[in-house]
């Protein structure tokens, strides 16, 4: 079943666990990621339409290309990994489960259904604190 083919909402899980690696001091949070068909990779920020990564890569190394596999097409999963641990950046989102009232990623048609605990995510990631 599709969103909005009847009038019954259709809850969906976030389907990736929170990013805490060791010694994280920075927690990045976005929304909610986008259908999975729009992903390129199995991570946080998978769009290969958003520039989060180009941006990070740019940062990094005066590269925008730097995360990318050599398709050109897809995001170097464990190229943002490695560079997220080495950097103590964790990555969630705040919604947990979420209602997509138009079948996007647009934040103005994400319904919230239940919140990310961020109390008990920061309690996992000591460092990420003041």
């Amino acid at each position: 079943m599709k969103p909005n083919d009847t009038n019954i909402p259709v809850i969906e899980t976030h389907p990736l666990e929170p990013f805490l690696p060791e010694g994280a001091r920075i927690l990045m949070s976005g929304s909610f990621p986008p259908p999975r068909a729009r992903w390129c990779m199995d991570f946080y920020y998978p769009n290969r339409q958003n520039d989060m990564w180009r941006i990070w890569a740019y940062i990094a190394t005066g590269n925008k290309d730097a995360f990318m596999l050599p398709d050109g097409k897809t995001f170097d999963k464990e190229k943002i990994i490695d560079f997220c641990q080495r950097i103590g950046l964790a990555l969630t989102d705040t919604g947990e489960q979420i209602v997509r009232e138009r079948g996007n990623a647009s934040d103005a048609h994400l319904k919230v259904v239940k919140p990310r605990d961020f109390g008990a995510l920061l309690d996992r990631i000591p460092l990420c604190h003041d």
